[in-house]
């Protein structure tokens, strides 16, 4: 009993969660070794592109693109959320980064965030994008 209330908790905590996660679409992109790569921010946000660019020297015209995407005051609405929206855990803000080629999506970085969004989470998103891709580096 004491082990099925904990994975009935883990379910409910899981949902919307604030971890990252990191998905690999095309495998290549993990060897790809191109230096153009194209900044896109959707909807434009001036502190992401500059933090962004402190971090990367993205130039236009590229064929791999490094797409953000970016929305607050969101709502989750998985009636498994029931409990934690109660609580006021839920995530307020999404991040996520893309590689994309083509308009296909090669490798995408994604995480909550309970409150606005923060330099630092995308610099510490931009490192785990790095330290996977060569093109980055």
């Amino acid at each position: 009993m004491f082990r099925f209330l904990l994975i009935v908790l883990a379910l409910l905590f899981s949902s919307c969660s604030d971890k990252s996660i990191v998905s690999i679409y095309d495998k290549s992109i993990l060897h790809e070794d191109s230096k153009c790569v194209e900044l896109v921010v959707f909807p434009p946000n001036k502190t992401i592109e500059d933090t962004l660019e402190k971090q990367y020297g993205f130039k236009d015209s590229c064929s791999l693109k490094f797409e953000v995407f970016t929305k607050g005051k969101i709502h989750c609405n998985s009636n498994q959320n029931s409990q934690t929206k109660a609580m006021g855990k839920m995530p307020d803000s999404y991040l996520r980064m893309e590689i994309t080629r083509d308009n296909k999506r090669l490798y995408s970085y994604y995480i909550d965030i309970k409150d606005e969004i923060l330099p630092s989470h995308i610099e510490n998103g931009f490192a785990r994008m790095k330290k996977d891709l060569k093109i980055l580096r």
